[in-house]
């Protein structure tokens, strides 16, 4: 009678019939009943099933499920109906298998790293995710990693974070030197220690030490400010101060200079007290007069102080040319020398009268009218006085007589007359009669 095989899963896997045996339908050798010999093969079935079907080729005919050692690779497989999948390990070779299903590891042998499979279907390079060391080999460790660091007496933990082989950062939580000088590192704090060649850069929310410096200690540009220290800036570009840069202290050309970029004044300020404004057009004021002997002077100080004052010591001024008649201030030599006010002399223009020690004199532009000395008085340019009344009082007077006065003063001469005529005068013809005592003025015509 033929022996039916069938799978554990109910399905026919085939026949064998009596005196005959199988082997094509699976990788052992299948005996019908009443064959001879049978014991040789059913032993080396067993065998097969004991090692594995260990080979280093694979066993042909494989059933899903099937197990094979490949001694070629020292890797047990599974059949999965398809293929041969590594089992119990990852498959190590230099680039991924592509014989996979999730879950599969793949170690790859060039870089020293493990992946695992995630199933991606149909089959993808990509599929395969890493699992570690997060470094190639072949670039050098870079990874955080706990270890020790021996001070010289005991060994303290750390953790080293490595890039490409070099050692970028410790952290630790003591306070050590290394017994064993380590490039970049100094002295190991408690917290996170950055080799020297490796800075931090980006923004860090809050820090405790700047530079070796509290916090605390380093100015805010958002806040007010105060310290104890100098503030220095090294360039001629200079200071800056506004919300709109309205106020600049810089130096150009070895020169310093204050601006106010905008319109407005620039003040100097002390205690709340505006001392000194500069306006936009260049003006210079200050807001007090004077109180101490260095204290500075403006012009409206100045022009008060010659209105109605007094002036202390000896005031000099320019003397004014001669003539000059304006509001100029008149100094001693020009009273002198130039005006009519001089204590000997009243002059005005081309006239003036003076007086000395000796003589008296009188000219009216630039004419000499009169001259008086100790010797009596000279008289210029045709002397003239007013006629006296003609009083006869028996005595006469000491006033000075006109032509005009003797002319016409007949009385004068107790009876006498006086002609005027240009001829000589003739009894009873040009004469009012010839007394003695008569007077002839001639005049020529």
């Amino acid at each position: 009678m033929s022996y039916i095989i069938n799978l554990p899963n109910g399905q026919t896997l085939g026949t064998v019939l009596d005196g005959t045996i199988n082997n094509t339908a699976t990788s052992l050798t299948l005996v019908g009943r009443n064959y001879s010999g049978y014991g040789q093969i059913i032993q080396n079935d067993l065998v097969a099933l004991l090692v594995n079907f260990a080979y280093s080729v694979s066993p042909s005919n494989p059933q899903t499920g099937q197990i094979w050692y490949d001694t070629g690779n020292n890797i047990t497989k599974v059949w999965t109906g398809s293929v041969w999948k590594n089992i119990g390990s990852a498959t190590s070779q230099a680039s991924p298998p592509s014989t996979t299903i999730a879950g599969d590891f793949w170690w790859d042998s060039t870089d020293k790293q493990l992946y695992t499979y995630d199933g991606t279907t149909p089959y993808a390079a990509t599929g395969w995710i890493l699992v570690g060391p997060g470094y190639s080999v072949v670039d050098g460790k870079s990874t955080a990693i706990r270890e020790t660091i021996n001070n010289g007496s005991t060994d303290i933990p750390v953790t080293s974070l490595y890039l490409d082989g070099v050692r970028t950062a410790i952290i630790s939580a003591t306070n050590f030197t290394p017994a064993t000088p380590i490039t970049g590192f100094g002295n190991i704090r408690v917290g996170h220690n950055i080799n020297s060649t490796y800075p931090i850069y980006g923004v860090a929310e809050n820090a405790n030490n700047l530079g070796g410096q509290q916090a605390a200690n380093y100015f805010r540009n958002n806040i007010n400010n105060s310290g104890t220290g100098t503030l220095g800036i090294v360039n001629n570009s200079g200071l800056t101060v506004g919300a709109f840069g309205q106020f600049v202290a810089n130096i150009t050309s070895n020169n310093v200079s204050l601006h106010n970029t905008v319109s407005g004044s620039l003040r100097l300020v002390n205690q709340g007290n505006v001392a000194l404004t500069v306006t936009a057009a260049g003006q210079i004021t200050v807001n007090t007069d004077p109180a101490v002997a260095l204290g500075v002077a403006t012009k409206q100080y100045v022009d008060n102080k010659f209105n109605d004052t007094v002036l202390y010591g000896s005031p000099t001024a320019p003397t004014a040319p001669a003539l000059t008649s304006n509001t100029m201030v008149a100094t001693t030599e020009f009273v002198r020398q130039n005006s009519g006010f001089y204590a000997y002399k009243i002059y005005q223009n081309n006239s003036w009268m003076w007086m000395d020690s000796a003589t008296a004199n009188l000219r009216v532009n630039n004419s000499e009218i009169l001259t008086g000395s100790a010797s009596g008085v000279v008289l210029y340019q045709t002397p003239q006085a007013p006629t006296a009344s003609q009083t006869f009082d028996g005595n006469g007077s000491p006033q000075i007589a006109t032509t005009a006065y003797v002319k016409t003063a007949t009385t004068w001469w107790d009876g006498s007359a006086k002609f005027v005529s240009n001829a000589a005068p003739v009894a009873g013809i040009n004469d009012g009669g010839s007394n003695n005592g008569d007077f002839w003025f001639q005049y020529a015509e």
